[in-house]
C-alpha cells in the first residue's frame, strides 16, 4: 500500500503548477486584449453615431421648409466634370449653384460647406 502511495506521488502524468499557472496567465492576457478590443469597437460605434448625428442635423438644415423645392441664385454657369486622369467626362450647361454653411452643434469653431445644385425650371 505504501509503495502504491509513493508510486502515484512520483507520477508525472499531470500538470506541474508552473505549467497551470502558465496557462492561466495566457488565459488573462488573451481575455484582457479581447476586452480592450470590445472597449475600442464600443467607442468607435459611438463616435460614428455622433458623427451621422451631426451630418443629419447639417443636412436637414439644408433642406427647405415645407418640401419647396430648394432656391438658387439667378447666376448659371456650365459645369465640366472631369475623370481620375484629369479629362473632361461630361459637362452639363445651364447649372445653378447655391453654397449653404452649416456650423457644427457639437464643436462649436467648426463649419461645413455644402453646394446644391439645380437646372433651372424650364
Amino acid at each position: 500500500m505504501v509503495h502504491r502511495c509513493r508510486a502515484a506521488l512520483r507520477s508525472r502524468r499531470g500538470e506541474t503548477l508552473v505549467e497551470v499557472l502558465t496557462a492561466f496567465a495566457l488565459l488573462l492576457l488573451f481575455l484582457s486584449g479581447f476586452a480592450a478590443s470590445l472597449h475600442t469597437a464600443a467607442a468607435l460605434q459611438q463616435r460614428a453615431a455622433d458623427t451621422r448625428a451631426a451630418a443629419d442635423a447639417c443636412i436637414a438644415a439644408l433642406r427647405p421648409p415645407s418640401g419647396a423645392p430648394p432656391a438658387v441664385p439667378d447666376g448659371s454657369a456650365a459645369y465640366v466634370f472631369r475623370g481620375p486622369d484629369g479629362a473632361a467626362a461630361f459637362t452639363v450647361e445651364d447649372v445653378r449653384r447655391e453654397t449653404v454653411t452649416a456650423p457644427e452643434e457639437a464643436e462649436g469653431d467648426r463649419r461645413y460647406t455644402f453646394h446644391r445644385f439645380a437646372v433651372p425650371a424650364q
